[in-house]
């Protein structure tokens, strides 16, 4: 193409939209004409000169843009660059050369380092031994302090990540939590009592930590040990070596008594959703057996662990990581024992799916002294699908069932009895279609009494419970163990428990956020900074100033001053800027 056919036939679009309005308005072709010519429809070429003519009114100008050229002189100073060049001469990598440069105060990316190494003609390192790596001598890191009783002399310090265990504070003094981890035979050493070691642990959950082994981000912040009484909190070795040390025995005692500490006399009915959940393990040799994942729709190498929670206060009431295949259908039954051994009382239903146990253990439940209710789901079969379907339309009944957010689904259901194996007896069989699946649900349950929609309710109820489960146990990060699951997961499931229904008190607390999840609270309520002052065994944390804080002056226990037996110390809270 030579100069003069480029002008008169473009080919671009922004080529042929500058043609068309230059003919329009410097050449006089009329609007058609010029939209003709350049193989614009009429409609198009009117918005063509719309926006044209607004742009021109704003002082942008599409076709020619000026050219902004950057720096033509590198930013970087020239004693950063030599030092640079000086530090990859001794063989160090673009890696330990940025380590050098942060130790010294000089903020580089690695990108730039490695731009100055190839324009002053640097290749890159050849592999090197481990001997020679080590041979390079970096900054030291500096040591967390070995943890110890705090002492509680007179001082101010901040902290910028461990606010969020010390708003705990007052609550877990008011609600008997200490004097529940004294009473249940944990272990102590001769440095660390029992009560420092599990509320070291606990400060991580309440954090939303990710990982358990990255000590670096909590290692050495003060406010984290004042909350578990000690001057910093213990390294990752230690607390994986103390959690191997804690039995069954311990967690079942601690649970039994967060059972009579998390309840609400007003609104508890005796009702409870059992799950089970695979928390997985990523070693390449691991001798866990493999369990059905919903999250990962597949079988993986896991723990089963059993989590029960009481829908209508949002406490989880029971956890047990040690289930194993031959015995997770009775499960349920060792939830029964826990709860009648616990609270004296028996738990008048239980809602779970259908993998959850099994017909003859139904049967337990309903033979029991007690007559536990139960609501399952029943496993479908070719049999009961084409039964399903040979059902006459008039025996049908259509219910609103709540979903989430407020939202609403009509189902057809139908209301009836039948019987299953190794069970005494009839059984409800309620079948649901138009449910937002193609195959009808089968739910079977041996309460007779209640009416249809409070049965289909109560599950819908379930279905959204397994939800919140599921991303409270996101927060508490039960989904990623480290490879060789340095937390025995049991210890790590029942403080999970505790760190969730903490949550929940304080959720419940706060006008308009009972609904909201755990990472929901902490990133609007906890996730903050503060300056803490100890004067004469009395300690005031000042917060730093956030949108939501002053609903939490609205809390009793925030807003006075609380004594922290544990600590021997008096607490109160103020807002204020943070130096």
């Amino acid at each position: 193409m030579d100069a003069k056919e480029f002008f008169m036939n473009p080919t671009s679009s922004l080529h042929r939209r500058y043609e068309a309005l230059k003919a329009f308005y410097h050449e006089g072709l009329s609007a058609d004409a010029a939209a003709a010519k350049f193989g614009f429809a009429p409609s198009f070429f009117k918005k063509m000169r719309y926006e044209f003519g607004k742009d021109l009114r704003e002082g942008v100008y599409p076709f020619f843009l000026e050219k902004k050229p950057g720096p033509k002189e590198r930013l970087t100073s020239d004693e950063t660059v030599e030092r640079i060049v000086s530090l990859r001469k001794q063989n160090y990598s673009i890696n330990d050369i940025k380590v050098v440069l942060d130790a010294e105060g000089r903020t580089i990316s690695l990108e730039t380092i490695d731009k100055i190494l190839k324009a002053d003609g640097f290749a890159p390192l050849p592999k090197r031994t481990r001997q020679q790596r080590l041979a390079i001598t970096l900054p030291k890191k500096f040591q967390a302090p070995k943890s110890v009783t705090l002492d509680l002399v007179n001082q101010e310090f901040t902290t910028e990540t461990g606010v969020g265990p010390i708003i705990f504070m007052p609550l877990i003094e008011k609600l008997g939590i200490v004097e529940a981890i004294k009473t249940s035979d944990f272990p102590e050493t001769s440095e660390i009592s029992n009560v420092q070691s599990i509320l070291s642990f606990l400060a991580l959950k309440l954090m939303g930590n990710y990982r358990w082994s990255h000590d670096t981000s909590w290692n050495m912040d003060r406010g984290l040990g004042l909350f578990a009484g000690l001057n910093v909190l213990p390294k990752s070795t230690t607390l994986s070596t103390y959690s191997y040390r804690v039995t069954r025995q311990t967690n079942l005692k601690l649970l039994t008594k967060l059972a009579h500490i998390f309840k609400d006399d007003e609104n508890e009915d005796g009702e409870f959703n059992l799950d089970f959940k695979a928390i997985p393990h990523w070693g390449e040799v691991s001798v866990l057996e493999k369990n059905w994942s919903g999250a990962r729709s597949k079988a993986i190498k896991s723990l089963l662990s059993l989590i029960v929670q009481d829908p209508s206060t949002g406490y989880l009431s029971y956890t047990d990581a040690e289930v194993k295949h031959r015995d997770q259908n009775d499960a349920v039954l060792d939830f029964v024992d826990f709860w009648k051994n616990g609270r004296g009382i028996a738990p008048k239903m239980l809602i779970f799916d259908s993998k959850l146990t099994t017909y003859e253990n139904l049967n337990k439940l309903n033979q029991s002294k007690e007559k536990i209710k139960f609501l399952t789901l029943r496993r479908r079969s070719k049999n009961i699908l084409e039964r399903a379907e040979k059902i006459p339309a008039e025996e049908w009944e259509k219910i609103n069932i709540e979903r989430t957010k407020g939202k609403y689904q009509l189902v057809r259901v139908h209301d009836g009895k039948t019987t299953l194996r190794h069970y005494e007896g009839d059984v409800r069989e309620i079948i649901l279609t138009d449910h937002g699946r193609q195959k009808p649900a089968f739910l079977i349950t041996n309460d007779f009494d209640l009416d249809v929609k409070q049965i289909i309710r109560k599950y819908a109820r379930r279905w959204l419970v397994e939800q919140e489960i599921a991303e409270q146990i996101s927060f508490f990060h039960l989904n990623n163990p480290s490879s060789s699951i340095v937390v025995k997961v049991d210890f790590d499931l029942t403080l999970s428990l505790l760190a969730h229904n903490l949550f929940r008190v304080l959720a419940n607390a706060i006008p308009g956020f009972e609904h909201c999840t755990a990472d929901t609270i902490s990133r609007k309520f906890l996730e903050n900074g503060a300056r803490i002052e100890i004067n004469d065994n009395v300690v005031t944390v000042h917060l730093k100033k956030k949108t939501h804080i002053p609903l939490l002056f609205s809390l009793p226990w925030i807003k006075e001053t609380t004594q922290i037996s544990w600590l021997g110390i008096k607490i109160n809270f103020m807002t204020g800027t943070v130096s």
